[in-house]
């Protein structure tokens, strides 16, 4: 036991243990930044409240094109951030960067 009275005494300090952000805590964040509830963004988007509600509980696994798109823009954010958060990218390189070369050339 840690005696308190001791100056040497260094008190018990708890940590909260980093928690990875899933694409439906940005989700979630992001509706709330704009001030908007899941029925709201829902009619937004173009999809029911429900599939709101799966996005952010991260129960969908494939979102379609259309209502992504358009999730985006309500929402003010791009692709590479709403999957992979503050890390934009699932590799150092961002996607698409290089030189592109057609297929059977040597790039000389």
């Amino acid at each position: 036991m840690l005696n308190l009275q001791c100056k040497y005494a260094v008190p018990t300090v708890a940590y909260a243990a980093r928690v990875m952000e899933t694409m439906g805590d940005r989700i979630r964040r992001l509706r709330e930044a704009k001030h908007l509830t899941q029925p709201a963004l829902a009619k937004l988007v173009g999809v029911t409240k429900s599939a709101v509600c799966q996005w952010e509980l991260g129960a969908t696994a494939n979102l379609k094109l259309r209502p992504l798109a358009r999730l985006l823009t309500v929402l003010g954010t791009d692709l590479p951030y709403l999957v992979w958060g503050d890390r934009r990218a699932p590799a150092d390189e961002p996607v698409g960067s290089g030189p592109r070369r057609r297929a059977g050339t040597s790039g000389n």
